[in-house]
C-alpha cells in the first residue's frame, strides 16, 4: 500500500510505545487513530474498537498488517516491534496468545500513567510506564502520575485522543505535579528500569522458558554445582514444586513462569537482568534438578575418625528434621545422621556440616587425658564435661573402639550379668520384672531415670559404676544388648543385627533420659 494518506511521518523516538506513536501520527495527520488501523487491520471482517488499542503494545501482528504499517509510515519492520514489547516476549520464546497471557497477566495497565516533566521536555508516551512494576521516573526521580489532578478521574487509554490533555475535562496534564521519591524506591525503580529497558531493548537473548527456572534455581541455591532441595526449601518455602516442574519440563501443558516472579527473584538476589543472561548452569546441576540422583548428601562424610564411613561421601541420611532454631538463636537447616557410628549432625547456615552429638569433641578429649577411665569425677573435671556426658561418651565409644585406642587404657569386663540381661530379654522377660532384681538395689541413679526401654543400656552403664575397678562391656557384648533393647522398644523381631530403618539411632539418645523420634 502506498502511502496516499500521511502528509507528515514522524519517526518513533527512543522509548515511545508503537500506541503512543500512532497517536501522534494520527493527531500529526488530523486522521482518528482507529480510521489508520483500520486501514490496515489484520482481521478480513472485524473492526477494531478502542478495546483492541492494547493489543498494538502486546502483540501488534495480531490486529496489524505491520508490513502495510511499514510502508505507510516508512519505519522498517524490526524498529515498529521495537517500540512494543515484543522483543521481551521473544527472548523467553512466548509465542501463543495462552503464553503471553500467562507472561504478562497484571503487567499491563490500562489506565494512563505519565511523568509530568517528560511530557514537557518531549511530548510522547513512554513504553514502560505503562507496566504496573514501573511507579516513577528515574530520570526526574518522581513518581508517576496516575490520572488527572484537575477533575481527579483516572484516565483510561482507550479515551485519550491528545498525550498531553485529559480526556475528561481538558485539562493539560504538562501542568501536573509529581511527587518526589524516596531512597527506598529510588533503588527498586531505577533497577526494574534497566531490567526491563534490557527486556524491550534484547536482540540477541534467547531463553528458553524451561530455562528461566533451571538459573532461578540455580541462583537461589547459591551457584552450587549440585541441586540441593533441603537448602532451597530452607531458604524459600513457597513455589519450590512449580519451579522445578518447569525446569523439569513435566508440566502436562506448556508454560512459562511469570514476568513478575523472574523481576523479584533477581531483585532479591540483586542480580541484574544482563548478569542472568550471562549465566551458564553447569552441567551438573542441570543434570540433579532433572533426574534428582545427585543430592546433597551425596556430597557429605561422616566426621567420626574412628568410622568406618569416616570422609566417605554419600554416606549420612536425612533424619525426618528438616529445619530447627535452637534458643541460641542458631539455625540448623536439616538433619542428619551416619548409620555406622551414630553421629548425628545438622548444616548451619553457612552450609558447614556440624556435629549435634558431642562424640567426635569427646574422641578427641579422651585421647589427650592421661587419667583413668575409672575415675569418672576426675576425668569430667579435666575434660570440661558434666559427669553426666563423660559417662554416655565413655558408653558410645565402648560398643564401637577398644578403650586402649582413646589413651592406652585396657578394660576388663565380667559378662556374667550382662548375658543374664541378654538372655532373659531373649526369652521375652518383662522389663519391669528385670527391674526388680536385688542387683539393681544398690544403684541410686537407677531411680532417677525413667526407666523405659531406652533408659536400661545407660543404666546398664551406671550399674557398672559399683564394680571395682569400673569395667565398661567390650564392644560385642554391649551392643548386643543395645540392639536388643532398641527391637524390643520399636516391636521389631531382633535376628543379631538392628534393621536398616532403625540404625540412626544414636546412642546419645539411647541412653539419655529424652525419647528417640519413632519412625
Amino acid at each position: 500500500m502506498e502511502n496516499t494518506i500521511f502528509t507528515v511521518r514522524p519517526n518513533p523516538r527512543t522509548g515511545e510505545s508503537l500506541w503512543g506513536f500512532l497517536l501522534r501520527l494520527a493527531s500529526e495527520n488530523g486522521i482518528p487513530l482507529l480510521s489508520i488501523i483500520n486501514r490496515i487491520k489484520q482481521w478480513d471482517r472485524k473492526y477494531v474498537q478502542r478495546a483492541d488499542l492494547n493489543l498494538l503494545d502486546i502483540a501488534p501482528g495480531s490486529i496489524l498488517n505491520i508490513e502495510q504499517l511499514s510502508n505507510l509510515t516508512g519505519q522498517s519492520i524490526e524498529r515498529l516491534f521495537e517500540a512494543t514489547l515484543a522483543p521481551l516476549m521473544k527472548t523467553f520464546g512466548v509465542n501463543q496468545e495462552i503464553q503471553r497471557a500467562r507472561f504478562l497477566s497484571g503487567m499491563i495497565l490500562d489506565t494512563y500513567r505519565f511523568c509530568p516533566e517528560c511530557l514537557n521536555e518531549k511530548l510522547y508516551y513512554r513504553l514502560l510506564w505503562k507496566m504496573t512494576p514501573v511507579t516513577a521516573c528515574i530520570q526526574h526521580d518522581v513518581s508517576l502520575v496516575n490520572g488527572c489532578p484537575s477533575c481527579k478521574k483516572q484516565i483510561n487509554f482507550l479515551n485519550v485522543e491528545l498525550l498531553g490533555v485529559c480526556p475528561h475535562c481538558g485539562f493539560l496534564l504538562l501542568r501536573s505535579q509529581a511527587r518526589p521519591i524516596n531512597d527506598s524506591q529510588r533503588e527498586r525503580q531505577h533497577w526494574i528500569n534497566e531490567a526491563l529497558l534490557v527486556l524491550t531493548e534484547s536482540k540477541n537473548y534467547h531463553v528458553k522458558p524451561h530455562e528461566i527456572a533451571m538459573r532461578l534455581l540455580y541462583l537461589q541455591c547459591g551457584r552450587q554445582s549440585y541441586f540441593d532441595r533441603h537448602l532451597k526449601e530452607a531458604a524459600v518455602k513457597s513455589g519450590l514444586p512449580t519451579l522445578l516442574q518447569h525446569a523439569r519440563e513435566s508440566l502436562s501443558q506448556k508454560r512459562i513462569l511469570h514476568l513478575s516472579f523472574l523481576l523479584n527473584t533477581l531483585y532479591e538476589h540483586h542480580y541484574s537482568m544482563n548478569e542472568f543472561f550471562a549465566i551458564t548452569v553447569p552441567d551438573s546441576f542441570v543434570d540433579s534438578v532433572r533426574q534428582g540422583a545427585i543430592r546433597r548428601t551425596d556430597q557429605l562424610s561422616c566426621l567420626a575418625p574412628w568410622c568406618n564411613r569416616y570422609q566417605r561421601p554419600g554416606t549420612l541420611v536425612k533424619t525426618g528434621t528438616t529445619s530447627k532454631k535452637r534458643k541460641s538463636g542458631k539455625v540448623l537447616l536439616y538433619y542428619l545422621a551416619c548409620t555406622e557410628c551414630g553421629c548425628e549432625y545438622a548444616i548451619d547456615e553457612d552450609g558447614e556440616l556440624q556435629e549435634r552429638t558431642y562424640f567426635i569433641e569427646g574422641y578427641q578429649a579422651l585421647r589427650t587425658v592421661s587419667i583413668p577411665l575409672t575415675k569418672i569425677k576426675l576425668l569430667a573435671s579435666n575434660l570440661g564435661f558434666t559427669e553426666d556426658k563423660t559417662r554416655r561418651c565413655l558408653a558410645y565409644f565402648c560398643t564401637r573402639i577398644e578403650s586402649y585406642a582413646l589413651n592406652g587404657a585396657r578394660m576388663e569386663f565380667d559378662t556374667s550379668l550382662l548375658n543374664q540381661v541378654i538372655n532373659n530379654i531373649r526369652k521375652g522377660t518383662m522389663l519391669k520384672v528385670i527391674r526388680q532384681w536385688d542387683c539393681w538395689g544398690e544403684l541410686s541413679a537407677i531411680s532417677r531415670l525413667s526407666l523405659s526401654p531406652r533408659g536400661y543400656a545407660y543404666a546398664w552403664m551406671i550399674y557398672m559404676k559399683r564394680w571395682n575397678p569400673i569395667c565398661y562391656p567390650t564392644l560385642p557384648l554391649l551392643s548386643h544388648l543395645v540392639q536388643h533393647i532398641i527391637c524390643l522398644e520399636y516391636n521389631v523381631p531382633y535376628s543379631g543385627e538392628l534393621p536398616l530403618g532403625l540404625r540412626h539411632i544414636s546412642m546419645n539418645k539411647l541412653y539419655g533420659t529424652t525419647g528417640v523420634s519413632k519412625m
